[in-house]
């Protein structure tokens, strides 16, 4: 079933190289990502780590900061994280460096790097303890970030094709 599942996915998903597109379009991606994780990250230091207003506002700058110079880099990370899996991938299944089960996994290694950043600066700098399910959630805050950047991406690359 879950493999019938995931071919569905990639048959409606866009065949697009990952690096060109990222290369093309990251300063967009990094828009998208800030102005939501703003929003959301506000959420979760306000409502779940029961900060203050003032005090929330600052950790959600903090945070998205880190986020955002991290996330220069995330990107190649990632990329070199998922290499042994994708090839592995590409192996079993004849997928190939365009096949969106990349995508989504680059994502969501790229969240998951966003997220231990997050962690860290309200561990560090504001001494909050995040246990495992706060950690979680956050991870989940940061793939809704980082998901609607990502279609944020693909909207403006669809908007504005790249010329040869």
């Amino acid at each position: 079933m879950l493999p019938r599942i995931l071919i569905g996915i990639c048959e409606i998903l866009p065949r697009v190289d990952v690096r060109a597109t990222y290369d093309m379009y990251d300063r967009h991606f990094i828009l998208w990502a800030i102005i939501v994780g703003l929003f959301v990250k506000f959420a979760y230091v306000r409502y779940l780590m029961r900060l203050s207003w003032s005090r929330g506002t600052v950790a959600d700058i903090a945070m998205n900061s880190a986020s955002s110079l991290l996330n220069l880099i995330a990107f190649p990370v990632a990329y070199l994280v998922w290499t042994l899996p994708r090839l592995a991938l590409d192996r079993v299944f004849g997928t190939d460096n365009t096949a969106p089960v990349n995508w989504v996994a680059l994502l969501l290694i790229i969240a998951m790097i966003s997220a231990v950043s997050d962690a860290f600066v309200l561990r560090f700098l504001f001494k909050q303890r995040i246990g495992q399910k706060r950690f979680w959630l956050l991870y989940v805050a940061n793939v809704v970030c980082v998901g609607v950047a990502a279609c944020g991406m693909g909207i403006y690359g669809v908007a504005h094709p790249p010329t040869a």
